[in-house]
């Protein structure tokens, strides 16, 4: 990554917003993204009850990414993930935007993009055929 775009991300982290989300499509040194896809399959792989599926999986979540936030010298404290695909399945009755919301107030919340944005909305996958989310009211930045 560019010195440019640290300089970028330390400007944004200054700007004092509510939220502090970085979207990024190629890896940043130094910032190791936690596959939540993977962690979080291998977390809830033998959950039996469907009636507290939703509830169980919100808690191992919120496990994993509280356990995922780590001290990083330039940004303070940050979290990162990536493959978020996961997140979006119908059947876990998961809030993105809330996840965001939740971990981006108190920490750097670095998340890998493989979609597409725009100023008003994230899509999982393609603008097309994807899954489309409102982020217009968090502040963000795009590498």
């Amino acid at each position: 990554m560019e010195e440019s775009s640290t300089n970028n991300i330390i400007a944004y982290l200054k700007s004092q917003s509510r939220n502090k989300i970085v979207f990024y499509r190629t890896d940043i040194p130094q910032i190791k993204a936690v596959d939540i896809g993977k962690v979080l399959t291998r977390a809830i792989y033998n959950f039996k009850d469907e009636n507290k599926l939703s509830q169980k999986v919100t808690d191992e979540i919120n496990k994993i990414l509280n356990d995922s936030i780590t001290e990083h010298n330039t940004y303070g404290k940050i979290l990162a993930i990536e493959n978020i695909g996961i997140l979006m399945e119908p059947e876990l009755k998961q809030d993105f935007v809330r996840i965001l919301e939740n971990f981006s107030i108190n920490n750097v919340f670095f998340l890998k993009v493989t979609g597409e944005i725009d100023d008003n909305h994230i899509y999982f996958q393609t603008k097309e055929k994807g899954i489309k989310i409102n982020i217009k009211h968090l502040s963000y930045i795009l590498l």
